[in-house]
């Protein structure tokens, strides 16, 4: 971990050295010899990072080492404060002069320069003292079909898993009784690792059980639980089910309420719940009360690590308790070998190793699949793996498998390449069994310094590379993907939770406050507030002068406790996160926060950002996604730095821009902008000198702005994501103009609106991913002009076409996975050609009220696991049944959704 923070020390300094402002009174000379100094210690940190878990010296000369880079990041962020913060206007030669003519900055000036020399010395007597290493055998190189070629075992399908097979179908038999069935409560019981989430998750997915089942709630109890919390959670996946709005004080509702709202939803339907990780007796008994008893087949399933609760649940209702085993030798081998070789069998040079490495993974699923991660990025080079062989003996000297198990698990942190390892660190400040979304934790990583660009790839590029890398070596796991197969959000194992918890607070890396933990160094870099009160409060404000992230995972008001927290007169912050509360105002203090690069207020009540935020002259990242937010300052345009400016308030619209939205060219990402009767033309034409844009949203558009538009997308050669959506639901989209230069990279465009006819440049977009045609009530059929668009996945059509008739044709489409036709009035037939989209997976039909019969010819669909109908036409909504004619023709398909 020393050699991550020296890594990214190396960077500032790098950074320093090339700025002229570091020319001030030698500073530069002082940066120069330190980054010398810090880059001969690297090679033997590279080592050391490996033996501090098993060696006390090594570990005790490293964690100086990492505090003497962190104490060196320290100095350089307050210089670059004392000479840079504050400064708004006057050219940069005119601030030198203030500098050199201000007594009192010249002190301190001298006073910085003097603390970097002794940081210097302190490292070069520490150098002295390094112990005794051996030579790293880390590979440098990995084998890159191992590393880059692995992409298809992040979505295994369910036939690829290994070791639960039989388990899933005598789990499945007992969830599918009669319908005329009492409420069963089942549980699965094992130890941590050992795959109860995976089982069950497998069940309750499974075709049978979707079908089974009027309504399905999957809901996970972390250890801080609140009953509260838990049926909020039920009631959002029981309305979205229902079609239902939430109550209106519902976030206000205490337990009886919610009960009471959850028992109404279900009385007389037919339900299972799974409540993941029951880990007291505690929480089990007020949730069995909040679910109804009926004869109607329902069932609750717990996974619980305590066979007495799994006993307990099941007791009353006379369920099963299925005690999970460990994966026998075969599995353990099988599962083992696909992880890292994808196949069934291992190189024969390493079997040897490899059998014995299996056998201290002891046939538990979790420590088999995060070791094969580890060791697939060695290659097959047989002098890497007895490395690792060796290390492992190390580990597993206790005879308590708990122990082990962590042992073996962090063996899997000491092996990330530097670079890895912050990265993986920081899901530590995500809250027990929280849904990570993955574009927070790449721009969180961005906005850290984590990530850096490569020459061929931007930061959000490198960033999802080193998240795919985590996945590959699975630290982490997918919890939610889209229609096209694209990674949305993430979640991290408890157990590899609780290992990253630790290290990160050894190693004051982040400090995460619930309210229990009271003691913790002065010198963390992170602080995660999980609750907020006046005792939290007064522990931490003494203690924040080396603060560079602040993240607030409370609900409630927070203004007036962040003021006093932000209350002293320099703090080196650089992430500030106050989503997800009911702040209304931005506290003036964070406007003094002159090295803070992410601002996040997303989802709060907050109505206007004052013009003070022109201060903030190195924020990156602006985020007010879902606030009340209408309309910025023009303060903004002093933003220079800023590349992501993320607007879109509750009720859909955009934002009106400040006058010169075309002066911030560092924007990468403006979603939304409006573009209203009085400014929409200066808009759209500003839009083109942010020739830095990958993601664009325009709001509000008139059909008099479509010349100026075009001629600014074709200045906009770096787009990856484009969404225009027309003033009015009648208003046309004026896009049809001819461009010279199309945005061949854009990867997703929504076009919701009128449009005379589809643009013809459309079909030049060779790497569009998904497109979105809403409103658009073209007078021709869309389908020629998309059907040979050669990376196409995902299409939706929503009131795009009047049409009696659809036809997909032979050899068209050869990407499509999605399709989703809504609200296609006079839709009468729709024809899928033999070979027409090959890869389709998903089909969504609504709101087409004549569709007389499903698709012509869906069984050339053969790919086709996932076919929903809402609101057709009756006879064909009652031909769906089991016993309707229609019926037969989908009967093949896994997943059928009738929605009534």
């Amino acid at each position: 971990m020393a050699e991550a923070a020296v890594e990214f020390l190396l960077d500032q300094l790098s950074a320093v050295i090339r700025d002229e402002c570091s020319l001030l009174g030698g500073i530069r000379e002082d940066a120069e010899d330190m980054k010398n100094d810090l880059s001969r210690l690297r090679a033997a940190l590279r080592v050391a990072d490996e033996r501090e878990e098993i060696d006390p010296q090594v570990e005790a000369w490293v964690k100086i080492v990492r505090e003497l880079a962190y104490d060196t990041e320290d100095v350089l962020d307050e210089f670059l404060f004392r000479f840079g913060g504050g400064r708004t206007s006057g050219s940069f030669y005119t601030n030198i002069k203030n500098i050199y003519t201000s007594v009192k900055n010249l002190r301190a000036r001298r006073r910085l320069a003097l603390a970097l020399r002794r940081i210097k010395a302190r490292i070069n007597e520490n150098s002295r003292y390094q112990p005794s290493l051996p030579t790293s055998t880390r590979g440098t190189v990995h084998n890159k079909q191992l590393h880059y070629g692995r992409v298809d075992a992040l979505f295994q399908k369910d036939s690829d898993l290994v070791g639960f097979e039989n388990s899933k179908h005598s789990l499945i038999k007992l969830l599918l009784g009669a319908v005329d069935d009492d409420l069963r409560v089942h549980s699965v019981v094992g130890m941590g690792g050992l795959g109860k989430t995976t089982l069950v998750k497998k069940a309750y997915d499974d075709a049978q059980v979707i079908k089974h089942f009027q309504h399905r709630v999957w809901v996970t109890v972390s250890e801080t639980f609140k009953i509260e919390e838990l049926l909020k959670d039920a009631i959002k996946q029981l309305v979205e089910q229902t079609k239902q709005d939430l109550p209106r004080d519902f976030e206000a509702m205490g337990s009886i309420p919610l009960t009471n709202f959850v028992m109404n939803i279900l009385s007389g339907r037919r339900y299972i719940i799974v409540l993941d990780d029951i880990w007291s007796f505690d929480v089990w008994s007020p949730i069995k009360y909040a679910f109804p008893e009926q004869k109607f087949g329902s069932r609750i399933v717990i996974t619980t690590r305590h066979s007495e609760i799994g006993r307990d649940a099941c007791h009353e209702t006379q369920g099963n308790v299925y005690h999970l085993k460990l994966l026998s030798k075969e599995d353990s081998w099988i599962l083992f070998c696909k992880k890292i070789f994808l196949s069934d069998s291992c190189p024969p040079h390493l079997v040897n190793i490899a059998e014995d490495i299996v056998n201290k993974c002891g046939g538990l699923p979790l420590a088999i699949v995060v070791i094969a991660g580890i060791l697939a990025t060695k290659g097959e080079d047989i002098a890497e793996w007895k490395n690792f062989q060796n290390g492992l003996n190390l580990q597993l000297e206790s005879n308590d498998r708990m122990k082990n198990l962590k042992n073996l698990l962090s063996l899997s942190y000491y092996d990330l390449p530097y670079y890895l390892k912050y990265c993986f660190l920081y899901f530590s400040i995500f809250p027990e069994d929280v849904i990570i979304k993955k574009n927070r934790v790449i721009k969180l990583w961005i906005a850290e310094g984590f990530v850096k660009e490569n020459g061929h790839q931007v930061k959000e590029e490198v960033a999802e590379a080193y998240l795919n890398q985590l996945i590959h070596r699975n630290l982490i796991q997918i919890a939610e993907k889209s229609d096209a197969g694209r990674i949305i959000s993430l979640q991290v194992h408890d157990i590899l939770r609780k290992i990253i918890l630790s290290k990160a607070l050894e190693q004051n890396f982040a400090v995460i406050v619930t309210g229990q933990n009271k003691e913790w160094s002065n010198k963390f870099r992170r602080l995660m507030i999980h609750r907020f009160d006046d005792d939290i409060l007064k522990s931490t404000s003494s203690k924040i002068l080396h603060l560079r992230s602040l993240q607030l995972f409370t609900d409630g008001v927070v203004s007036s406790s962040l003021s006093k927290l932000l209350s002293i007169d320099y703090i080196p912050l650089k992430v500030l996160d106050l989503r997800d509360n009911g702040l209304k105002t931005i506290p003036k203090e964070v406007f003094k926060l002159f090295h803070l690069k992410y601002l996040s207020l997303r989802n709060t009540m907050l109505r206007n950002v004052p013009k003070s935020i022109g201060r903030l002259q190195n924020l990156e990242i602006l985020d007010l996604k879902r606030t009340v937010v209408k309309s910025l300052p023009v303060e903004v345009e002093k933003l220079r730095k800023l590349q992501h400016l993320i607007v879109g308030y509750y009720w859909g619209n955009g934002f009106n821009a400040p006058f010169n939205i075309g002066g911030l060219l560092s924007l990468q990402k403006l979603h939304y902008i409006q573009a209203n009767e009085t400014n929409g033309n200066r808009v759209v034409s500003a839009i083109g000198n942010l020739t830095q844009l990958r993601k664009l949203g325009v709001r509000n558009l008139r059909r008099e702005d479509g010349k100026e538009l075009c001629s600014s997308l074709e200045k906009l050669t770096n787009l990856r994501s484009l969404s225009l959506d027309s003033a009015k639901v009648d208003e046309i989209i004026d896009i049809q103009h001819s461009l010279s230069r199309v945005p061949l990279c854009l990867r997703r465009l929504k076009l919701s609106g009128r449009l005379e006819r589809i643009p013809q440049w459309l079909s030049s977009l060779v790497s569009l991913t998904k497109l979105e045609l809403v409103n658009s009530w073209l007078l021709e059929d869309p389908l020629p002009l998309l059907q040979d668009l050669p990376m196409l996945s995902q299409l939706l059509l929503s009131k795009s076409y009047n049409v009696e008739g659809l036809c997909f044709k032979a050899g068209k489409f050869p990407k499509l996975k999605f399709l989703r036709i809504d609200c296609f009035w006079a839709l009468k037939w729709i024809i899928v050609e033999e070979d027409a989209m090959p890869l389709l997976e998903k089909l969504y039909l609504f709101t087409c009220e004549l569709l007389e019969h499903v698709p012509l010819g869906i069984e050339h669909l053969s790919k086709l696991d996932s076919i929903a109908f809402c609101q057709l036409n009756e006879n064909l909504m009652l031909s769906l049944d089991s016993n309707g004619e229609n019926y037969t023709k989908i009967s093949h398909i896994p997943y059928i959704h009738i929605i009534k």
